[in-house]
């Protein structure tokens, strides 16, 4: 006895055997066969690597009903993350205008002059960590505020920076890692723990960037739009104490 088609199943087939199963041209195995197919294919799909054109394509390329759906699913969910990164975007902004002005209680660009300059001096290594780990997250929240060429390099600045710090980070002995749990529409999310229990965190794109980073089972704590908070308020703390004015300057 043949197996009953379900309407599930007629909906993840593509339209013309559909139609052929209904008037009697195909067999319930084949239809059953076609059904499996397709929704292997599209468990399958994840579009990873993929640009958003790239995808979409996809999607109006294919036969197969089942992709179809995932993808617009995928896609209406990457749009979701969109708009709540455009907000937080628009938050981050305002605060690096805020660090930008009052950080440290002398503003970011002094800040960061007088990490560079005490870097070089001391050759101190955490120093020298902070100092990438304020460079990268500058890089960062700039990069938000352009449209044109210097967006590009602000991310390559941040991405370069990336690269780099595992080396100081092992050295140091912090904890750091990266995974694929974003949230958003990026490929990683790279963590890296402060020696008082913070945590900072960036989005990546670089496909070989998990090569650079051990692999980290860590979820984002939910502070959102922290991460140039937690580093100056770090830096607040152990070079603009008043017992480290003299060293700072």
């Amino acid at each position: 006895m043949e197996q009953k088609i379900t309407p599930e199943v007629l909906n993840g087939v593509g339209k013309r055997m559909r139609m052929d199963y209904l008037n009697g041209r195909v067999s319930a195995s084949v239809v059953m066969a076609a059904y499996v197919k397709n929704k292997k294919e599209a468990d399958a799909y994840t579009g990873f690597g993929y640009t958003r054109r790239e995808v979409v394509y996809v999607m109006k390329h294919t036969h197969n009903p089942q992709l179809k759906e995932k993808i617009a699913a995928m896609l209406a969910e990457q749009d979701n993350k969109t708009e709540k990164s455009k907000v937080q975007n628009r938050t981050n902004l305002g605060k690096l205008e805020q660090h930008l002005e009052n950080a440290c209680g002398v503003g970011l660009r002094k800040v960061l002059q007088r990490l560079r300059k005490l870097s070089k001096t001391t050759r101190d290594l955490e120093t020298r960590l902070v100092l990438m780990l304020l460079e990268t997250e500058f890089a960062n929240l700039s990069a938000k505020s352009y449209r044109n060429w210097r967006r590009g390099w602000c991310y390559r600045r941040k991405s370069s920076l990336l690269y780099r710090l595992p080396e100081l980070l092992e050295a140091a002995g912090w904890r750091y890692g990266i995974n694929g749990t974003t949230g958003k529409n990026a490929n990683y999310l790279v963590f890296v723990y402060l020696p008082n229990g913070e945590q900072l965190t960036w989005h990546c794109n670089e496909f070989d960037m998990y090569e650079y980073y051990p692999s980290i089972d860590d979820k984002w704590d939910g502070q959102v739009c922290m991460t140039m908070e937690k580093i100056v308020n770090y830096i607040a703390h152990k070079y603009y104490e008043p017992s480290h004015y003299g060293n700072a300057a």
